[in-house]
């Protein structure tokens, strides 16, 4: 099963599963993000940098796109209630 490290959590790391957002594998572990929208990738309360593994997430569908684009979000942001693993590896993230 692919890994989700958080650096500001003490390194601590989650397990997850293919198709599962970073939102989903941190709530289901006892750590909820914020989140205006209530995860439905419509603002940006919930971005997370993502250090290493990018290539282990799906890349970005429409409505975060369109938020990364409106919010002004770096290359190595992603909200975390669309960012979802592809389960081809483990990813590194900060909580910003």
């Amino acid at each position: 099963m692919p890994l989700v490290r958080v650096l500001n959590l003490g390194n601590e790391s989650f397990e997850g599963i293919e198709n599962q957002s970073i939102m989903e594998i941190l709530y289901r572990h006892g750590y909820e993000l914020d989140s205006a929208c209530g995860g439905h990738g419509q603002c940006s309360s919930c971005k997370v940098m993502v250090l290493e593994g990018m290539e282990n997430l799906y890349p970005p569908e429409f409505e975060e796109e369109e938020a990364i684009e409106e919010f002004g979000l770096a290359p190595n942001e992603r909200l975390s209630c669309q960012a979802k693993l592809n389960g081809k590896g483990d990813v590194v993230i900060y909580l910003i």
